[in-house]
């Protein structure tokens, strides 16, 4: 409901596309279904096609791309199953005071909660990997094939989603080998884990191979973040914060984690994140303590007849996996992440602090769970410590409340204020675009580079078959050379192909320019229309 909720207020307060990445998302959607070369290869060679595929039902229709709903209801609906399956993994092994603490953590959280509103991939992520971690859990629990299948099918679509479920798939897989019981049950499992979670990596080289003749395209072609990276650099550019300097990485990631879940939260999950051996071990002596009515501190822990081993402990530790993955990308060169506090003293990838929301909810529920259940069994009588843990519970939730709703105050949490901080320059050069394309008649096609301002087509509501844009091939590398004879409007984007490689002798004799758009911190754009068009 929470997401449903904000999803309605971004749409009306017209904010579920401030996001650049939320514009193109919608756009490779899109164009799979309406294109001049529609098809498969229209996912391009970088992001990783499942988000595309969830979306691509709802872009059909027309209201729903020009508003964005169509990515954003996919990014929602994903919440509610992520929420779930983590509820779900945290009862499992911690009992249903931590799993209920860490489910309203979670789906509440006010970065998370945009971002689930609007058409990224975070939350459907999120719930993919949360996925692997319950099935893995499930396996620990009551090793099962199935689970080990079921592991496999979220791991393929965590891999489909984004580059951290590649980095996530070993961890799974070691995992499942040391929660088997046997040599042979640890085969059978890897077996049928990798089997399904090994097509994901496998199908995007070949697909990369086959499209782009490059089956590392994503990770080293011209639009990856490496090779956007290396031009940069190139044009004279500063390095990323992070590059190459490990405490630097280690630095700006935690920070963004902080800023993202909020001191209360933070402290609390440091705390449950250093007691969590001592939590495991107080639940199983209980467990082997005296006959009777079992103590609180093992119902809180589930009163789960099978003793809390290592294999089964070892599955929440998988929610730490984002800490590493983020560490090592921004040290590689490969992400950045700009923080208003630290140079450059910018809003950049900061979402992706949301990644360790799910450890953070874990470990602070695990937590509050020995708060309560400590009060209730050891300080105080029966019922007065029953009334004082639940009076600890209620202040530790107020706190974390209090911290979240201070997250709401301008400029708003990360996430939000990283969208706000910089969609205003595109938007405008969006708004421009529109405007000056908005004379072009019904069947007059465009020459565009389509990966910069895709948001401006929906706004005059032209159909993508009547664009000409990078990923037709062939089409594309045509129209280029011969524009006037495919096309009746040119939009010339510099430090783009069209800038570079467009024939200007075809275009100064067959070509009037319309237009030449300028706004700040955005490539400058010059339109042109056709003689006698």
């Amino acid at each position: 409901m929470a997401g449903g909720l904000t999803c309605l207020w971004a749409l009306f307060n017209h904010r579920l596309l401030l996001y650049g990445d939320a514009t193109a998302h919608l756009a490779i959607a899109r164009r799979m279904v309406d294109s001049a070369t529609p098809g498969l290869a229209q996912w391009g060679t970088v992001w990783l096609p499942l988000p595309h595929l969830l979306m691509a039902p709802l872009v059909w229709f027309l209201p729903l791309w020009r508003n964005g709903l169509a990515g954003a209801v996919p990014s929602w609906l994903a919440l509610g199953v992520a929420t779930w399956l983590l509820h779900r993994l945290v009862r499992r092994s911690w009992g249903a005071g931590a799993a209920a603490w860490a489910a309203v953590a979670f789906c509440l959280n006010p970065s998370l909660l945009y971002l689930s509103a609007v058409p990224m991939t975070e939350s459907i992520y999120l719930a993919c990997f949360l996925g692997v971690v319950d099935q893995c859990g499930a396996y620990a629990h009551q090793p099962r094939m199935r689970f080990a299948w079921g592991a496999g099918a979220w791991g393929l679509a965590a891999s489909l989603c984004r580059y951290d479920g590649w980095f996530l798939l070993p961890f799974a897989l070691l995992a499942l080998l040391v929660a088997s019981p046997g040599t042979r049950s640890a085969l059978r499992a890897a077996l049928r884990f990798c089997l399904l979670a090994g097509l994901g990596p496998a199908f995007w080289l070949a697909y990369n191979g086959w499209y782009f003749n490059d089956p590392l395209g994503f990770a080293r072609g011209p639009y990856s973040a490496r090779g956007i990276y290396e031009a940069s650099l190139r044009a004279g550019g500063l390095r990323y914060p992070g590059d190459h300097a490990l405490g630097l990485a280690v630095l700006y990631y935690v920070k963004t984690v902080v800023l993202t879940c909020g001191v209360p939260l933070m402290i609390l999950a440091l705390l449950g994140l250093l007691g969590t051996k001592w939590w495991r071990r107080r639940a199983e002596r209980d467990r082997a303590g005296a006959p009777g009515v079992p103590s609180p501190v093992a119902r809180q822990a589930g009163r789960v007849a099978k003793p809390l081993g290592a294999p089964r402990q070892l599955m929440p530790w998988l929610l730490l996996l984002p800490l590493p993955w983020y560490v090592w990308a921004m040290w590689s060169g490969n992400v950045p992440i700009f923080l208003p506090q630290y140079w450059p003293h910018g809003y950049y990838n900061l979402r992706y602090g949301v990644q360790m929301l799910p450890a953070v909810a874990l470990f602070s529920g695990l937590t509050v769970a020995a708060l309560a259940g400590g009060l209730r069994r050891v300080i105080l009588p029966r019922w007065s410590g029953r009334r004082l843990a639940g009076a600890v519970a209620a202040g530790l939730a107020l706190i974390g409340a209090a911290s979240y709703l201070a997250m709401l105050r301008p400029p708003g949490p990360p996430a939000y204020a990283e969208a706000v901080h910089n969609a205003p320059a595109r938007l405008e050069m969006e708004h421009q675009l529109a405007q000056a394309l908005a004379a072009r008649q019904a069947g007059e096609r465009v020459l565009m580079y389509y990966g910069n301002f895709p948001g401006a087509l929906p706004d005059d509501g032209i159909p993508l078959h009547a664009v000409v844009q990078e990923s037709n091939f062939l089409l594309w590398q045509d129209a280029l050379l011969r524009p006037h004879q495919y096309v009746q409007w040119v939009v010339r984007e510099s430090d783009s192909p069209t800038w570079r490689l467009v024939n200007e002798r075809d275009l100064a004799q067959y070509f009037e320019q319309v237009a030449d758009l300028h706004v700040a911190t955005q490539h400058e754009i010059r339109v042109y229309h056709l003689h006698g068009h």
